[in-house]
């Protein structure tokens, strides 16, 4: 229901998206602190960590598309595209990590990467991604 386009809009649904991630990454971040007690955590595994939480929740925003168009008899269509799924990801988990830059230099470079692979080549996009990123946080 809250990434459901019908019920919400599509800025309310990038928000909850961001909030999502933000809280995924908050806990991939609080486990990896506390599993690092034990053994060191290779960033390669965060990375993959992140990747997978991306493609997953993308392929999760396409199946109930396709799913509500196969009930409905209607057309699909994708109201967030990948890129902003990734954008917004990266965005979450980079904002958690940088708050031990040390210890994720390679965690936090790939973000970066990341968000600047998907950035969105129009200022409208850009400024709804940010707002959805920012609406969360408060």
């Amino acid at each position: 229901m809250l990434i459901d386009t019908s019920f919400n809009s599509v800025a309310t649904v990038l928000a909850n998206l961001y909030q999502s991630f933000h809280e995924a990454a908050v806990r991939c971040f609080e486990y990896a602190r506390s599993l690092s007690k034990a053994r060191p955590i290779h960033s390669s595994l965060l990375i993959s960590t992140v990747d997978g939480i991306m493609a997953l929740a993308f392929v999760m925003l396409q199946r109930r598309t396709r799913s509500r168009a196969a009930r409905n008899a209607e057309k699909i269509r994708g109201d967030i595209s990948r890129r902003q799924v990734q954008w917004l990801a990266s965005r979450a988990f980079d904002t958690v990590f940088q708050r031990r830059q040390t210890q994720h230099h390679a965690v936090l470079a790939y973000l970066g990467g990341v968000q600047a692979a998907v950035r969105p080549p129009h200022k409208a996009e850009r400024c709804m991604l940010e707002d959805a990123a920012r609406l969360a946080c408060i």
